[in-house]
């Protein structure tokens, strides 16, 4: 990108920090696994390395592509997020007990990370397009609903229970920007709640990791193993850290920690210096995301924005909340600096989306702020975004 482009470059620099910080410490933490399954080092690094490569081009293409177009494909691209779902069942590869991917060519697809940002896409669209139809309960609450949970569904029959979750929360919360009544938000939420709470307390490995968070104690070289040997990790760090590649967790004490637990080995190597730079940078892609919807020439990039930046956000802040403990342990990776493919490709898709909207906005920007109304919501305030241009 050439210096002064219209593109939001602090957006832009500060994910490619975060992906280079990924590279790093991928390395780090996955060369003694791969050195004894794989004889060798650079196993996971270079498989690591070609997906990034990929999502980087991904960022670069749809950061081009207008975003308005995703408003016009919205149904297909639910519609496609729901086949990969529903192929799961029929060629999906199983591991752990889940069946969660799909092989696709060399790498594995997990069609979770396309069926959130999809599903993302569909509600701004509709919401976009019937404007304040959104607050009647039939034809503009009632209708998405269902297809969340639809969605939902699909996912917790994998099992994954936390992606389900999240993306039932961040379809009511992009819900609720869009201007839907609280009410509607209010009831279902609680009838929600009141049923799925008991269904998903039946899995017997939701019942284990509330017991491994709420007692410690109780099974420390079992099902709270890995939680222990994550705060390990990120204690033993103090300030500054051990330094890159110096930690001993990887050593096979703690399981996963290339891939979900990577921020307890950021933790032990870098320190609490190195932990609060992470969490800063994905406060600014938030802060960034909902500057981008605040400066949006219409409504859709403004619900769009919002929950690219909500999607990105909420899935960082679960990932360090499990490996501090605060919650019970899920499958979700570190955006961008996780071992994966899925995650790591949407999450710069998506950015690229967010790169394009900030193209489009920010000439307009006192346009825009100028013409927002009284009835929609952002994270900050109560706006409502301009009129989408015919």
């Amino acid at each position: 990108m050439k210096k002064g482009s219209k593109y939001d470059m602090n957006l832009f620099f500060v994910t490619c920090l975060l992906v280079a910080l990924g590279l790093i410490m991928v390395f780090s933490a996955s060369q003694v696994i791969a050195r004894e399954q794989f004889s060798s080092s650079f196993f996971f690094i270079q498989r690591h390395a070609i997906r990034v490569g990929i999502g980087m081009c991904c960022l670069f293409v749809f950061m081009k592509i207008p975003f308005g177009i995703y408003r016009k494909v919205s149904v297909w691209g639910l519609g496609l997020a729901v086949f990969l779902l529903v192929s799961i069942f029929i060629w999906g590869h199983e591991a752990r007990g889940a069946s969660r991917w799909l092989p696709v060519f060399k790498f594995m697809l997990q069609p979770v990370e396309v069926a959130k940002f999809a599903l993302i896409i569909f509600i701004s669209a509709w919401i976009s397009e019937r404007r304040n139809k959104i607050k009647d309960f039939k034809t503009g609450y009632l209708p998405v609903l269902g297809i969340v949970l639809l969605i939902a569904g699909l996912v917790v029959l994998q099992p994954n229970v936390s992606n389900a979750t999240l993306i039932v929360v961040l379809s009511l919360v992009l819900l609720f920007i869009g201007g839907c009544r609280i009410i509607h938000l209010v009831t279902s939420t609680g009838i929600m709640a009141a049923v799925a709470v008991p269904i998903l307390y039946s899995f017997p490995h939701v019942r284990e990791r509330f017991s491994a968070l709420l007692d410690r104690g109780s099974d420390i070289q079992g099902q709270g193993w890995q939680l222990n040997q994550s705060l390990i990790a990120i204690g033993s760090g103090f300030i500054c850290g051990c330094g890159p590649g110096r930690g001993h967790q990887k050593y096979s004490f703690l399981p996963d920690a290339h891939t979900d637990f990577i921020y307890s080995i950021i933790g032990e190597e870098f320190g609490l210096i190195g932990t609060l730079v992470v969490l800063t940078l994905f406060i600014v892609i938030f802060k960034k995301a909902v500057g981008t919807a605040k400066r949006a020439p219409d409504t859709f990039g403004y619900l769009l924005a919002n929950g690219i930046g909500l999607a990105i956000f909420s899935t960082a802040i679960i990932n360090i909340s499990m490996t501090l403990g605060l919650i019970p342990i899920v499958g979700l990776p570190l955006p961008f600096v996780s071992y994966g493919g899925s995650s790591l490709v949407t999450s710069m898709s998506a950015i690229g989306i967010l790169l394009n909207i900030s193209s489009r906005g920010r000439k307009s920007s006192k346009r825009a702020s100028k013409n927002l109304g009284r009835y929609g919501r952002t994270i900050y305030a109560r706006r409502r975004p301009a009129e989408d241009p015919v």
